[in-house]
């Protein structure tokens, strides 16, 4: 999971400054984070259901091995500044991402109880620090290494994705036998998505995953291209965000054993509030690094809150279609947040995609209560009594 998401942050550096290079338009330069977006998207339901057939393990190769190709496409584009071939490159690594996210069901899969599935997303989470650190490090080292862009950053990321396989290949039984029960797997998808815990878990984290990527596209973007901010420093305060995605892990799922779960959803909503307030006082590194920071946080709040949601909204028997509804559902979110970003930033510059994200923080707050209040407790117990 770690070497895989080490693609993803070193994307998530440089996918828009090569884009802004290289694209016809400097508003198309969100598309390869776009693009890499919607093979999420696109993967999310696929990824699901493959895994139901073949395992965890055949699914998790097949993911990195498409990945693997994409990386190589990366390689060839960036060394041909070919913009359209990059797009399909983000795209092919982007599909990845959706067999990744699967990893987080695996935990839940074998753990016996809520304090197991606390511990297991905490930890889960916290080896991604790994990526947090080595993906933007790969993406700055790689720069100039061969020929003038960051063509060398892929030939790197190659070597992650390999590490990754066969890290894979050792692993053994994480597979769980699956119940067939077909009066229980075929439960409609409508019976899902109308049920107040799924409308909960995955909103909230369709809404944690949009909100952090409309503003964490928009970043590098900002702060290099339009503020004449430095790569290194760039480099720092994407580290920093992803490293706030994961090192508060522990606390999180300390939480989570305790009970707080609806709580959890609007700390993290304040959080995106200060955030915004943050950002909006100034362009300097530091004005970018604390709201980088903070926005970190607050998606580790609703992303394990939610991923622990979930498993409240369906039985053993359903999980696979309910894994891959919520997951389409975030990657759909994160690809419109991607998509618009860049639009955004050209159009209405910082302040423009920082009064979208306000807004949307708002408006699912004032949900999230109303929720709380009239449906969800009624359905399930997410606090402590």
């Amino acid at each position: 999971m770690a070497c895989g998401y080490a693609i993803t942050s070193m994307m998530v550096l440089l996918s828009g400054i090569i884009g802004a290079k290289i694209a016809p338009s400097p508003q198309f330069a969100t598309l390869p984070m776009s693009a890499m977006v919607i093979g999420g998207a696109v993967a999310a339901i696929p990824a699901a259901m493959l895994m139901q057939r073949v395992g965890r393990i055949a699914g998790l190769a097949f993911g990195i091995i498409i990945s693997l190709g994409g990386v190589a496409l990366a390689f060839y584009a960036s060394l041909q500044a070919n913009f359209w071939l990059f797009l399909v490159a983000s795209f092919l690594i982007g599909l990845n991402a959706a067999f990744i996210q699967q990893c987080r069901f695996v935990i839940i899969e074998n753990a016996n109880n809520d304090k197991q599935v606390a511990d297991g997303l905490s930890l889960a989470l916290m080896a991604n620090l790994f990526a947090a650190y080595i993906g933007p490090e790969i993406g700055s080292l790689g720069e100039g290494l061969i020929g003038t862009g960051f063509s060398g950053s892929f030939a790197l990321s190659a070597g992650m994705l390999v590490l990754g396989l066969v890290i894979l290949m050792l692993c053994k039984n994480i597979s769980p036998n699956i119940n067939t029960n077909k009066a229980n797997s075929t439960r409609p998808l409508s019976a899902f998505l109308k049920h107040p815990v799924f409308i909960l878990a995955a909103g909230s984290g369709a809404i944690g995953y949009g909100v952090m990527a409309l503003v964490m596209t928009a970043t590098p973007i900002s702060m290099h291209e339009i503020d004449g901010h430095s790569i290194e420093q760039t480099k720092t305060v994407i580290q920093t965000h992803i490293m706030a995605m994961f090192l508060p892990s522990l606390l999180t799922g300390a939480l989570l054993k305790r009970g707080f779960k609806i709580r959890l959803i609007m700390a993290g909503l304040v959080i995106y509030l200060i955030v915004t307030g943050i950002a909006f006082s100034g362009v300097s590194v530091m004005h970018y690094w604390w709201a980088l920071l903070l926005l970190g946080l607050g998606w580790n709040f609703m992303f394990m809150t939610s991923t622990a949601l979930l498993q409240q909204s369906y039985t053993e028997e359903q999980k696979f279609k309910a894994q891959a509804a919520n997951d389409f559902i975030i990657f759909s979110a994160q690809t419109i947040a991607a998509f618009a970003a860049g639009w955004l930033l050209f159009n209405y510059q910082w302040n423009g995609v920082l009064w979208i994200a306000l807004s949307i923080t708002v408006i699912w707050a004032l949900v999230v209560a109303y929720l709380a209040s009239r449906q969800v407790k009624s359905a399930v117990k997410l606090e402590r009594d």
